[in-house]
């Protein structure tokens, strides 16, 4: 058998059989197809079954009629609790690294939409020269500290960034120094700078030897953050951050297509259907009813 196979019907069998591993298996075959075509292509094919209308006929059909738990949105957070709990704590230089490291995260998270894998990638990059491979880092080299007061971040080998170029967003300062996620991130950095290892990770695990934490890692401070808010016990993960910022955003009146941009989202569909979860205007019934 040639490898890859250029006809359909394996490739089929193959992707029934990864929709059978999975009661929700719209995600688990979206990755599949990418992971075939990139192989077909990298393989320099005669021909790409990903590419055919069947196969592309086939997955929506697979997604509709395997699906026996429809994945849950996550839900969207109150975010006073959280301004209250950090409007409570001391300034930024004066708190433990570790409630530092907590708040800076979720401050992050919040008004960059952020998953615990933005910040812990866990891509692996392959150099040509050595062959060897080696885990994308969120360095202090990806953080840009602007005179306007805000910084340019970068963002490399996360979701979607199927090219590795990296996402580059900017994080706006707030005028209370309590909630300044900038402020924040900028001491966060300066008061670790002793103790940072070679490839110069953000975010450091909190005893020798220091190194770049892992996506396990955001996710639990930032479900420790949930609970020091006093959300726990409330069904709040750390994946509800992401539609909250979204959430607020566009509640606040900010630009969709800006929003977007800055929570890294590269299409309206996947951005309004799964995560923004706006609630329709008090006066909506009486604007239709009541309409003159």
């Amino acid at each position: 058998m040639n490898f890859p196979p250029s006809g359909t019907s394996m490739v089929a069998d193959f992707l029934c059989s990864v929709a059978d591993s999975s009661t929700s298996p719209k995600s688990v075959l979206k990755v599949t197809q990418a992971a075939l075509g990139h192989l077909y292509r990298a393989w320099s094919a005669d021909s790409n079954p990903m590419d055919s209308r069947y196969v592309l006929m086939l997955l929506d059909g697979l997604v509709k009629s395997a699906t026996y738990r429809p994945l849950r949105k996550s839900s969207v957070m109150p975010v006073r609790p959280f301004a209250n709990l950090f409007r409570e704590w001391k300034d930024n230089e004066l708190l433990s690294i570790k409630d530092l490291r907590l708040k800076t995260i979720t401050l992050m998270a919040l008004t960059l939409m952020l998953r615990p894998s933005d910040i812990a990638p866990k891509a692996v990059h392959f150099d040509i020269d050595t062959h060897k491979c080696s885990k994308w880092v969120f360095s202090t080299e990806n953080v840009q500290f602007l005179d306007s007061g805000a910084a340019k971040v970068v963002f490399h080998g996360i979701k979607n960034d199927t090219s590795r170029s990296g996402f580059e967003v900017i994080m706006q300062p707030t005028a209370d120094r309590k909630l300044n996620p900038v402020d924040a991130l900028r001491v966060y950095i300066l008061r670790t700078t002793h103790v940072r290892p070679t490839g110069n990770p953000v975010f450091l695990t909190l005893t020798p030897p220091f190194g770049p934490i892992s996506a396990s890692t955001v996710a639990s401070v930032l479900t420790n953050a949930i609970d020091l808010a006093g959300l726990g016990n409330q069904g709040f993960t750390a994946k509800c951050f992401r539609p909250t910022g979204a959430t607020i955003a566009i509640e606040s009146g900010c630009d969709p297509e800006i929003t977007m941009r800055q929570s890294r989202w590269k299409t309206r569909s996947v951005f309004f259907e799964h995560y923004v979860h706006a609630n329709p205007p008090d006066s909506m019934s009486s604007d239709i009813l009541l309409h003159e």
